[in-house]
């Protein structure tokens, strides 16, 4: 998959890995899945701040999600902060943690479909 695949086929790509269609070696299916849901989130958000703001020069995450939130809408706005925070936890390996389940990567990988489904209206833009 590359950095332009549709997000809905890298939500697909990631319940394959949940569900054992697609094999991940070493046991790391959940951690494989929460990596191609968060690059969705990314896609998901990005395309939804192009649409509220124009101009937009290589803007953060964290920049982009708080636009979401507070310019466009308030409901997906959070729940994208969510599924963010929640993938970044499990993308990154801890020696202390336990890797992320796959039922709690699962819940994780609905929310972005969410998210990717919802209804794209913008608000207000800003030119």
């Amino acid at each position: 998959m590359t950095a332009g695949s549709d997000p809905a086929d890298l939500i697909s790509l990631a319940e394959k890995f949940l569900d054992g269609t697609v094999p991940v070696p070493g046991g790391r299916a959940a951690r494989a899945a929460a990596v191609v849901s968060r690059q969705a989130l990314e896609q998901v958000v990005a395309g939804r701040c192009d649409e509220l703001v124009t101009g937009l020069q290589r803007p953060s995450m964290r920049s982009q999600l708080i636009l979401l939130r507070e310019i466009g809408d308030s409901e997906i706005g959070p729940t994208a902060q969510i599924a963010w925070d929640g993938l970044s936890r499990a993308c990154h390996h801890h020696a202390y943690e336990l890797q992320p389940t796959v039922d709690e990567v699962h819940g994780l990988v609905n929310l972005v479909r969410q998210i990717a489904l919802a209804g794209s209206e913008v608000v207000r833009p800003i030119v």
